[in-house]
C-alpha cells in the first residue's frame, strides 16, 4: 500500500505517491510554497485528499 496526492490546481501535474504517509504531506507542503508560491495546506486538509493506493 502506498499514499498518493495528486494536486487539484488547473494545468499542474504534480503527484506524489510515497510508503509514507508524512512523506506525501511534506513533499506536498513544499510543492505548494515552490510551485503556487502559497502558504502550505493544513496537515489534515492534505491528509482528506491523501487516497491509498496498491502498488505491485
Amino acid at each position: 500500500m502506498a499514499y498518493q496526492f495528486e494536486c487539484a490546481a488547473p494545468d499542474c501535474t504534480f503527484l506524489i505517491r510515497a510508503a509514507d504517509e508524512a512523506e506525501v504531506i511534506a513533499q506536498v507542503q513544499r510543492h505548494s510554497e515552490e510551485r503556487h508560491e502559497k502558504s502550505p495546506p493544513p496537515e489534515d486538509v492534505i491528509r482528506e485528499r491523501i487516497e491509498t493506493v496498491d502498488v505491485e
